[in-house]
């Protein structure tokens, strides 16, 4: 009886990083943990291999989970050149932790670009702005601003999504906006790059830590949202699981003792 419950709390324990940043998922479309760079390049964690290409000199430093890249404002970011996976339909989701040290780009610029891609026509560009130091989503040539303050000089959970038309926003895994009858997202009609740390606009860099780029092209839930918000390229969370593992599985077996 003993060595059952055991085992039901091994796969129980299991299971609860079944969902964390699954790379099998096929809605997926692109993943930088920035855990892993190969030269010049950032290594993209879902199935489709886009890898980005590092412009500037953004430092690798101790991120959310593992590492994450320090961007410094004005020359550098992300580039991932298009690819017919990276298009987005009807419904894009993008999230990222982000650890700003301003709302506003360069040069007083109202925006600063946290993920982009395209401009004219534009897929998504997601942004913090000022002065209302919220993030603002702009998509098929419609914009909207959330209702939760993004704070300065620590981590931030930041989550853009675009559903047929409806805009919606999460910060720290709670939502801080929806906004309805938004304009049609152009589909193939963009083939322009992704960007990470600024979007195709002048002036729009961004400045301080991002970590954990995710892009899927379907809506997520509130549920998968939370999710992925608390987990870290194969770690599973902050805590590598494994190590915890180990640690349950030698508790478990001292305690039938």
């Amino acid at each position: 009886m003993r060595f059952m419950f055991v085992i039901l709390i091994l796969t129980a324990f299991v299971a609860s990083f079944a969902n964390a940043a699954d790379e099998s998922d096929d809605s997926l479309i692109l993943y930088f943990s920035f855990d892993e760079l190969d030269g010049d390049m950032t290594i993209d964690h879902s199935q489709y291999e886009n890898n980005g290409a590092i412009i500037g000199a953004p430092e690798l430093v101790d991120g959310k989970f593992g590492k994450a890249l320090k961007f410094n404002g004005t020359s550098d970011w992300i580039e991932v050149p298009h690819d017919p996976i990276l298009t987005v339909e009807t419904s894009v989701t993008v999230m990222a932790w982000i650890n700003a040290e301003r709302h506003m780009g360069p040069n007083n610029q109202r925006w600063q670009g946290v993920l982009s891609k395209g401009n004219s026509p534009r897929s998504y560009s997601f942004y913090t702005e000022s002065p209302s130091e919220c993030l603002h989503l702009s998509a098929g040539g419609s914009g909207s601003v959330c209702t939760g303050k993004i704070a300065l000089n620590e981590w931030q959970h930041v989550v853009g999504q675009v559903d047929d038309g409806t805009h919606r926003y999460w910060l720290n895994g709670e939502m801080v906006g929806e906004f309805g009858g938004k304009n049609a997202l152009p589909g193939a009609a963009d083939t322009s790059s992704v960007f990470v740390g600024r979007t195709p606009e002048g002036n729009r860099q961004f400045l301080g830590l991002i970590d954990e780029v995710r892009i899927w092209n379907r809506a997520l839930t509130e549920e998968e949202v939370i999710a992925e918000m608390e987990s870290g390229y194969q770690s599973g969370t902050a805590v590598d699981p494994r190590a915890k593992l180990a640690t349950t599985w030698g508790y478990l077996k001292t305690s039938q003792r």
